[in-house]
């Protein structure tokens, strides 16, 4: 088994500088032991899983709503929030000295690490509160016209698709809705939503990476492709994707993206971000106007004029990138989805479970919406609860739980889950 001790020497170090404010732009994030590397057996995720505050009895399945920083963070957050309060008298404003308070300044530090692990530039990421700040940011910032015609889907979350109706009721834009199957057979079905409702007066698509409710997984690369040949301005809503699958813009092509990291990155709440492709930048507006909105040279920090800021949040955010970036994006992301299609496997061998997320091995994620005859959501989850101490959340009727497995997570709270499942078909009513 990896010693815990060594864990903390590669992963916790790696938070060291968030804390003490002595931040490096080109720093190489920490490497785990040679041993952990070599080895992703259930051992190394029992020692990871003790970097976590969650007790030991409980599986916290939650992470869609809200993720649960470890140690690292929730230090980075106390000891900046602490040091701040206890040395205020010595901030003399002078530029030597770091800063109290975010909101004024580029936090390029902190951006470059964003940039490197979603594979953009400085230049193109902003620091949000959340996703709904980036998704407001992009619908208020576009300069669309009475008549101009904006796509999205019927599973969007309230905050990535309020932006669009304020901006309809305000200035006349039209916002088309297009009806998501559930669940979808195939990725081309969802390309063939838009494509279908596009019609030349569209300018803006509103894409889903993964839905917030029932966990639909948008081929987002090859929408964008699309979308580009037909001159369609694509906006992603990534607020489940940042530190559940990786990241690369470029890649993906889109114009916009933003995104919750306090949820999958476990980053404390309120951090977010929004990236603007370069080339797009200077067509949109600022929503919030402080000293440098107009200044177009600065980049994405014209849209980060927000006033004075925690800047305690933004070293816990910083040592979330850096914990993450300690374990591998790609090694998350595998432990994520091998622990969802074990819960997805077992599920599928209960008659009386039925799941509504996708299963087309392109559409999946790491997160499953299920439901079990007998029992509407709410008593799914409450009886998950007391009988296990199991928490997912309940997503209503006829859609049962959702259930998001990640790295605090292990195969025996996943096996628990499906046990839970039998006993509670069994005694159904």
């Amino acid at each position: 088994m990896l010693d815990r001790r060594s864990f903390l020497g590669s992963v916790a170090g790696a938070a060291l500088l968030a804390r003490t404010g002595r931040t490096t732009p080109a720093a190489r994030p920490a490497a785990l032991p040679a041993r952990a590397v070599q080895g992703d057996d259930e051992a190394y995720w029992r020692t990871l899983r003790r970097e976590f505050l969650i007790p030991a009895d409980e599986a916290f399945f939650n992470t869609g709503t809200l993720g649960s920083p470890p140690r690292a963070v929730v230090q980075a957050v106390g000891d900046s929030v602490t040091q701040i309060a206890a040395t205020i008298a010595h901030w003399d404003y002078k530029a030597g000295h770091p800063d109290y308070i975010t909101g004024y300044e580029p936090e390029v530090g902190l951006r470059t690490k964003l940039a490197a692990l979603i594979g953009a530039t400085v230049d193109e990421v902003a620091l949000t509160q959340n996703a709904t700040a980036g998704m407001n940011y992009v619908a208020n910032g576009l300069p669309l016209e009475p008549g101009h015609e904006v796509i999205l889907t019927d599973q969007e979350h309230p905050g990535g698709r309020m932006g669009w109706e304020l901006k309809s009721k305000r200035y006349g834009i039209y916002v088309k809705q297009v009806t998501v199957p559930i669940p979808p057979q195939n990725p081309q079905q969802l390309i063939d939503l838009y494509v279908n409702a596009s019609t030349p007066q569209t300018r803006v698509w509103a894409i889903p990476h993964l839905t917030s409710a029932l966990a639909v997984r948008f081929p987002v690369a090859a929408m964008c492709q699309v979308a580009r040949q037909m001159g369609i301005f694509t906006t992603i809503d990534g607020a489940q994707c940042s530190g559940h699958l990786p990241l690369d813009m470029k890649a993906l092509g889109c114009d916009a993206y933003f995104s919750s990291p306090h949820k999958w990155l476990l980053a404390p709440a309120g951090c977010g971000f929004l990236y603007v492709n370069g080339q797009q930048l200077p067509a949109l507006w600022a929503t919030l106007a402080s000293a440098t909105w107009d200044n177009y040279r600065a980049g994405a920090f014209r849209l980060m004029q927000i006033g004075t800021g925690n800047l305690s949040l933004l070293k816990g955010y910083e040592a979330a990138i850096d914990f993450h970036n300690a374990i591998g994006p790609a090694r998350v992301e595998a432990r994520i989805m091998a622990l969802a299609d074990r819960l997805r496997a077992g599920l599928q061998e209960i008659p009386q479970a039925t799941i509504h997320s996708p299963t087309h091995p392109e559409l999946t994620s790491g997160t499953v919406v299920w439901s079990l005859a007998g029992y509407t959501g709410e008593q799914l989850m409450d009886g998950l609860w007391t009988r296990a101490r199991i928490r997912c959340r309940s997503m209503g009727d006829p859609w049962g739980v959702r259930q998001c497995c990640h790295i605090y997570t292990l195969a025996d709270d996943v096996d628990r889950t499906l046990q839970t499942a039998r006993e509670m078909a069994r005694t159904t009513r």
